[in-house]
């Protein structure tokens, strides 16, 4: 599906619009899609670069699922809960932990801060909700973040010499690389503080051996850590659990199980954006490996995307607006990071691009977030195509090279200039929200299953008949 340049007019949109009005209206189900007794276990995974909205639909289906896993990412990663007039920030806890009634589990894949970790939990407890350790639980070979991966990461980040990729600071993308060079320290190597405190020394004395160059690395001492992160382990020593036996046995009971990503697709370490992109597998491939369940344990995918684009920190962002548009895009969507607080580059939809996403994870679904953000728009542009060195090209490319060369191809539709806050249903929306949305689906060829029209879990739109009914969800 090809169409003209900016300022081309409305030609192909309103074929899609055309094409998916003679199904009906929005688009229905695909064929062979699993019936509600196949989809016990369901992923939420980000079709952008983050920040798509995955805490709200994760906080959503929790109530229907048993246990809420984490599989991948640190707290360089936020999901922002708003409901009750309450808003939420969460970094490291997934998000069904306020649900209160279903058990959360940190996997294997994620890379864990002790001391961000209770901080977290001490400011949710600040504000009622319960963490206990029977509803709160960490995988044992979870790794550890320490205070030298952070100083590391930091350095790195603001060195002249080094490429500058816009991480948080974390220490995620160190921790990682401690991991596969297989150095790292996981929470079972914590259950005694003499042997911890034996690996710690033999790995701060090589770090500060290879990174002499970084002063606040080579002053730091091994009591220095351990009287940081030491209390903070033992604080959570009682959630630590072998996490493959306990899933397992959640999948041998037949309990259902919500696998919740961070980051999104396009930060993929090996499908995303590289360089620029995290240090980990944020999509769908990597759950199996981040939670230790086999690849017939995932019954489902749900992709989230926002009506629009955005993404923080560096590297290529084909759709990116950086004039007025934008602006009034970030200041209606509060495009501002939950970890670092840093303002989001904003842009049109990509379809591109989240039509390879949608290819790559096999999205059953997806929820459109943050719809009610456009509602002021006269005019809503979406990319159909790209041009590089001046021929159309339709895939995703994987070359930072390429993708520096884009030049988005648009099509657009009429904005509808109404409030959308208050709409329930799909059939619900003004006509040319309508548009939009069947625009999006008719595109990737995956139905739209939810719509949300403002941030908190009242203003959420499911599909009658559509997965997330199916779920439960109402």
């Amino acid at each position: 599906m090809l169409a003209k340049q900016r300022g081309c007019g409305q030609s192909q949109a309103l074929a899609l619009f055309v094409a998916s009005d003679k199904m009906g209206g929005l688009m229905p189900r695909g064929q062979g899609s699993c019936e509600v007794c196949k989809m016990r276990n369901v992923a939420v995974i980000g079709a952008q670069w983050g920040d798509e909205g995955k805490g709200k639909v994760v906080d959503v289906l929790a109530r229907h699922f048993g246990c809420v896993v984490r599989f991948q990412g640190g707290n360089n990663a936020g999901h922002s809960v708003q409901f009750g007039g309450r808003h939420f920030a969460l970094h490291l806890l997934p998000s069904g932990i306020l649900e209160g009634q279903n058990i959360n589990l940190i996997g294997n894949g994620v890379v864990v801060d002790p001391c961000a970790l209770v901080a977290e939990m001490t400011g949710l407890e600040q504000q009622g909700i319960s963490i206990s350790a029977d509803l709160f639980k960490i995988s044992d070979r979870a790794h550890l973040v320490m205070p030298y991966h952070r100083i590391l990461d930091q350095f790195r980040d603001t060195s002249p010499t080094q490429r500058k990729i816009g991480t948080t600071g974390k220490g995620i993308g160190p921790t990682y690389e401690w991991k596969a060079a297989r150095r790292g320290l996981r929470f079972c190597d914590a259950l005694a503080r003499s042997g911890f405190e034996q690996r710690l020394r033999i790995e701060l004395e090589q770090a500060q051996r290879v990174y002499s160059n970084v002063s606040e690395l080579t002053t730091l001492t091994v009591d220095d850590v351990m009287d940081q992160v030491w209390p903070a382990i033992e604080r959570l020593q009682p959630h630590v659990i072998d996490g493959v036996s306990f899933l397992y046995e959640l999948n041998q009971n037949k309990t259902s199980i919500l696998f919740e990503g961070a980051q999104a697709t396009l930060l993929d370490v090996d499908f995303g954006t590289y360089p620029y992109v995290t240090s980990s597998n944020s999509c769908a491939v990597g759950i199996t490996a981040g939670s230790g369940v086999p690849p017939r344990c995932i019954h489902g995918v749900i992709g989230i995307t926002k009506a629009y684009t955005t993404r923080v920190g560096e590297g290529p962002f084909p759709t990116e607006l950086t004039g007025s548009t934008g602006d009034a895009l970030r200041v209606r969507g509060h495009e501002y990071g939950t970890t670092t607080g840093r303002p989001r580059r904003c842009g049109w939809l990509d379809l591109v691009a989240l039509r390879y996403a949608c290819q790559l994870n096999g999205y059953d679904s997806l929820a459109v977030m943050k719809l009610d953000v456009l509602d002021e728009c006269d005019q809503i542009e979406f990319c159909v195509a790209y041009e590089i060195d001046g021929k159309t090209v339709t895939q995703f490319p994987a070359s930072l090279h390429h993708l520096q060369k884009v030049k988005p191809i648009y099509e657009s539709l009429p904005g509808w200039k109404t409030s959308t806050n208050t709409c329930k249903t799909l059939e619900g929306l003004p006509p040319a929200a309508q548009a939009y949305v069947q625009a999006v689906e008719s595109f990737v060829s995956c139905p739209v299953d939810l719509v949300s029209v403002g941030p908190d879990r009242s203003e959420t739109i499911t599909r009658e008949n559509g997965l997330f009914r199916r779920l439960g969800v109402s």
